[in-house]
């Protein structure tokens, strides 16, 4: 396997969603805030959605995060929302958001679900098929890309656009991009291919879910001949990001309640409960870092660490104090100079 980015980071997920447990700004602001204070706590993640997911609105609180942190990355994990975005929008936003955080920002965009009652409600609010959001969810990263690196003029099937002035513009120079796929355990080769050949055509780094780190070691090996291929001028290391449910405690058992009573507010398709055992970390703190420890070894960079756990604060600090020292965490993020 090709080397990666040396070490491994912690990011927090913020807890975004505004049902069946809304936490609201004050409290996604001040657990923001008691991360970024921590040093152990490399990025703050929020999700996207518009309309098939019940979160709060992404750039809302990435612009917050950005006036009330100083520290920390501020990711968005995934913007499946990217397709039904105008990229001149999302440009401008992205490119205030990165001035105000002092390049603090990092976007994980991905195509998003393609089936569900509520995605396909989404799509025709939209008018959008799902093949057509997926081709401006591609062009959008790519044009985002180049217009962070200083490009004024773009012209693609979906977007045409000649003397773009973003005013001071991105800090970050390109914006980092990466982009979330999620084959599922059973994924033969010809999906994994294209799911994965997406990700190396498109991104300085992956975000997954659902995987064991013996499947993350194989889809990494993969990813990297796959980039080999496609994408041969692209040599660096790639960020390699696990969007990992954890809940960590001293009480074996209530920790087990507490994960699964929260699992099943808001499971995700194709995710059993009988599932979390191999892919959450889950029990005690030493069996929390010794499955975070695995999937360092098989190529993860970055946790994307989602409290599963009907009280988030509290378990937030649990986190903190019990978990987080027992990583292996590689010198935090500092943020670019204004």
């Amino acid at each position: 396997m090709t080397s990666n980015v040396s070490g491994l980071s912690a990011g927090l997920v913020l807890p975004v969603r505004h049902r069946p447990t809304n936490y609201g700004h004050d409290v996604i602001l001040r657990l923001a805030e008691y991360a970024d204070a921590r040093p152990e706590w490399d990025t703050l993640w929020v999700a996207d959605s518009i309309m098939a997911l019940p979160f709060l609105d992404s750039g809302v609180l990435l612009a917050a995060l950005a006036a009330r942190t100083g520290r920390a990355r501020l990711g968005v994990g995934c913007m499946a929302s990217l397709g039904f975005r105008h990229p001149v929008t999302v440009a401008r936003q992205w490119a205030d958001l990165d001035a105000l955080s002092q390049g603090r920002m990092l976007l994980a965009a991905c195509p998003g679900n393609g089936t569900g009652k509520a995605v396909e409600n989404e799509l025709r609010t939209f008018g959008l098929d799902y093949p057509e959001k997926v081709a401006r969810f591609e062009e959008a990263v790519a044009f985002l890309r180049e217009v962070s690196n200083g490009a004024t003029s773009f012209h693609g099937t979906f977007t045409q656009v000649d003397d773009l002035d973003l005013g001071p513009g991105f800090v970050q120079r390109p914006l980092p991009i990466w982009v979330a796929a999620n084959p599922s355990p059973t994924a033969g080769p010809v999906t994994l291919d294209r799911l994965l050949g997406r990700v190396a055509r498109l991104g300085e780094g992956w975000m997954t879910f659902n995987v064991t780190p013996e499947q993350l070691r194989r889809r990494v090996d993969r990813l990297y001949e796959l980039r080999a291929q496609l994408r041969p001028e692209a040599t660096g290391p790639l960020e390699i990001c696990v969007f990992l449910n954890t809940n960590v405690g001293l009480d074996q058992q209530a920790v087990r309640a507490d994960a699964r009573e929260r699992w099943f507010q808001s499971a995700p398709r194709g995710v059993s409960v009988d599932d979390l055992g191999d892919i959450a970390a889950i029990g005690s703190p030493e069996q929390a870092a010794d499955l975070a420890g695995r999937f360092a070894e098989a190529g993860a960079t970055h946790l994307a660490i989602e409290p599963l756990s009907t009280d988030v604060p509290a378990q937030v600090e649990s986190l903190t104090e019990l978990l987080l020292p027992r990583l292996d965490l590689r010198t935090p993020h500092a943020p670019s100079a204004a």
